[in-house]
């Protein structure tokens, strides 16, 4: 997958940027592995909110199936990082959700995350359709 097939496939939702923290880098001098996650989660996190629909266990809403991550160059310190967040695939009861992860100030994306998220009924135990107004905030065009 490359880098620019890659960001012009998906459509923006959300971006923030993140200091690198010196307690964040490994012991090879680069941010560890599973803080590109942190990152990533902290991405959807404030996107579901911002879109009004904060991540709880009650109702309904978003579950994470699948997480991955391609690593495509260190990051290190000092540093701040910016993830974007994008909507990828949408499916009956999932979808797709992309991260670009860019040193600021840099073009090259330095990690890539990809999410498979399923809408869920919590008091049921079960996946559900996905409802419309959450569509229509991915972007999918609805006639």
């Amino acid at each position: 997958m490359q880098n620019n097939k890659f960001a012009e496939e998906h459509r923006p939702l959300h971006s923030m940027t993140f200091p690198i923290r010196w307690g964040e880098l490994d012991v090879l001098g680069h941010v560890n592995n599973a803080q590109y996650l942190r990152y990533f989660e902290e991405s959807r996190t404030a996107w579901c909110e911002a879109i009004g629909r904060p991540l709880r266990n009650t109702g309904e809403g978003m579950i994470l199936l699948k997480a991955s991550v391609t690593y495509k160059k260190p990051v290190g310190y000092p540093a701040n990082v910016v993830v974007e967040l994008k909507a990828g695939r949408i499916g009956n009861t999932s979808f797709d959700l992309v991260n670009t992860l860019t040193i600021e100030g840099e073009t090259e994306a330095a990690a890539l995350g990809e999410f498979v998220i399923v809408w869920f009924d919590y008091l049921n135990n079960k996946s559900k359709p996905i409802p419309p107004e959450i569509r229509a905030r991915l972007g999918e065009l609805i006639e």
